[in-house]
């Protein structure tokens, strides 16, 4: 087996305190051919100064990319891509890390899978703010077959972004990161899924953390809203027909925000498996009691 370079790709925003954690965990990758990129997003802490003297103790060269003012995760992931030149890319957040073997595992998969394949993954720990471990994904034989997959991820997205290796080159042709939503990871594994398969390593290689700057009720409602237009942009063949509409109609009896629900019309309406009656409704804004009553009387 060669030994490709791998690109490493640190995005860091107001995590000084966990920056060392994670660039060690760089450092001490039994797979050693690797470059570095790391880029702050105008971080109102001191994160650029703990990354320049961590670099500097270390004596380890990196790309930066360090921003004066904030432009957000996706836009600051399309200009960190441009800078790789590894055969693949790990994108990490500074605030979490990964286990030794994680690299020397994934490359070596990876090499062995020929171009049908686009990218591996491996589960991860959570790390809770008490600090205990539990298991990202509870039970690790999900994944039957690369087939398989195919069809799993169009119904839920469970591929930890930290503990992802993607082909440079299909990062490039599946076009830049969508700067406009949240889950812009999950876009990016569907667009993937589209044209490529996608492996899987049943191993817990990364540890993601879980604190308060990364979680909010209003950050779970978009996702929630997110990854169901997600899964309905990607749903070609209608396989989640059902799912889809019972997601799309939770949307539409539990929005307060005339906002979310244009949005949601706007891309329900494009959708082959639209309920007719469900479609009206939420285009006209229609009040959720007339939902119900065609189907008390009709």
């Amino acid at each position: 087996m060669e030994n490709p370079l791998v690109s490493f790709i640190v995005v860091s925003y107001k995590h000084s305190e966990f920056i060392p954690e994670c660039l060690n965990s760089i450092k001490n990758q039994t797979y050693k051919n690797w470059e570095l990129i790391i880029a702050d997003d105008a971080s109102p802490d001191n994160s650029v100064e703990i990354t320049k003297n961590w670099l500097n103790e270390n004596n380890i060269s990196a790309k930066t990319n360090f921003h004066e003012t904030n432009i957000g995760f996706a836009a600051t992931l399309n200009e960190c891509i441009e800078m790789t030149e590894g055969k693949y890319v790990n994108i990490i957040a500074a605030d979490d890390y990964l286990h030794p073997s994680f690299l020397e595992k994934c490359v070596a998969n990876l090499e062995k899978k020929g171009n049908d394949f686009g990218m591996i993954f491996s589960s991860c720990f959570i790390i809770q703010e008490d600090k205990t471990l539990i298991n990202y994904l509870d039970d690790l034989s999900f994944y039957k077959d690369e087939n398989q997959f195919k069809s799993t991820l169009k119904k839920m997205n469970l591929i930890p972004a930290l503990a992802t290796l993607v082909k440079r080159t299909v990062l490039i042709e599946t076009g830049p990161y969508d700067k406009n939503i949240l889950i812009e990871d999950y876009d990016r594994w569907l667009r993937i899924n589209e044209n490529y398969f996608i492996d899987f390593i049943p191993e817990n290689l990364a540890y993601h953390r879980k604190h308060g700057e990364n979680i909010s009720k209003i950050k779970e409602r978009i996702v929630f809203v997110e990854e169901i237009l997600l899964r309905l942009k990607y749903d070609h063949n209608l396989e989640n027909k059902t799912k889809i509409n019972n997601d799309i109609k939770k949307i539409y009896i539990t929005s307060t925000d005339k906002k979310e629900i244009l949005k949601v019309s706007e891309q329900y309406s494009q959708y082959k498996g639209k309920e007719r009656w469900l479609n009206l409704c939420l285009k006209y804004n229609l009040p959720v009691k007339l939902y119900y009553l065609k189907y008390k009387f009709f």
